[in-house]
């Protein structure tokens, strides 16, 4: 598996366009088009940003890529059991059609705690273009899954969403033991 793909794998399952299809795709409610795009708009620069500031950020807190990339893995492993546990993703507050472009479909349905978590392990390991172009696809899948309702399937999303958890539990595993082993 090329780095590319081993990172744009790891950042769908952490983002998981079917969670975010799930979260919102309740019944009765109809997002409109625009106001996913202005989301995934803000997500988008919310990854872009984050990636490419990462290295600045671990600095200015004075932690290493090695240590982040532990602490990433714990993360990302609390979002996967949250999302094989609830088949969804983190947030199933309240979220107003119109006005929730940016809170909560933007934040913290699209920028996800494992997806920022992910994008700033695998940016701050000096994969910056290649995290940052793998974030950008999957918020623009999220966003079509969103559109086109997918979460009108939601026994579909349902598994999709839980078996995305599972994989996000082995990519945690995966970094965290790579963390520890080049401490």
């Amino acid at each position: 598996m090329t780095d590319f793909m081993r990172i744009a794998a790891t950042l769908f399952v952490a983002i998981s366009p079917a969670a975010a299809a799930v979260a919102a795709g309740r019944p009765g409610l109809h997002i409109p088009p625009r106001s996913v795009m202005a989301a995934a708009g803000v997500a988008m620069a919310i990854y872009a940003i984050g990636g490419l500031g990462a290295g600045r950020l671990l600095d200015a807190i004075d932690i290493e890529p090695e240590t982040f990339r532990v602490s990433a893995g714990l993360v990302m492993a609390v979002g996967g059991a949250f999302a094989i546990w609830m088949g969804t993703a983190g947030y199933s507050g309240e979220l107003d059609a119109r006005a929730g472009a940016l809170f909560p479909l933007a934040l913290p349905i699209l920028v996800t705690p494992a997806g920022v978590a992910a994008l700033l392990s695998h940016s701050a390991d000096g994969d910056t273009g290649m995290a940052v172009g793998a974030a950008l696809a999957v918020v623009v899948l999220a966003a079509v899954a969103i559109t086109a309702r997918l979460g009108r399937f939601n026994a579909a999303a349902d598994a999709i969403t839980r078996m995305s958890g599972l994989l996000l539990i082995a990519f945690a595993g995966a970094m965290i033991v790579d963390g520890v082993r080049a401490v």
